[in-house]
């Protein structure tokens, strides 16, 4: 994970850091279930015009 390579990441200096690194793991979350609902909506108007 990011945290292993940023040591920021993993324990933040100040409390306005520890806020940005969380809003950053619920951005990374919510671009990923984002991606596989796209997937899984592509897949389904894929196999109706099929």
């Amino acid at each position: 994970m990011a945290h292993d390579e940023e040591p920021l990441l993993a324990h933040p200096p100040t409390a306005e850091v520890a806020h940005h690194v969380e809003d950053y793991e619920r951005f990374t979350k919510l671009l990923k279930y984002g991606a596989i609902a796209c997937l899984a909506i592509g897949f389904l108007v894929v196999l109706i015009i099929s």
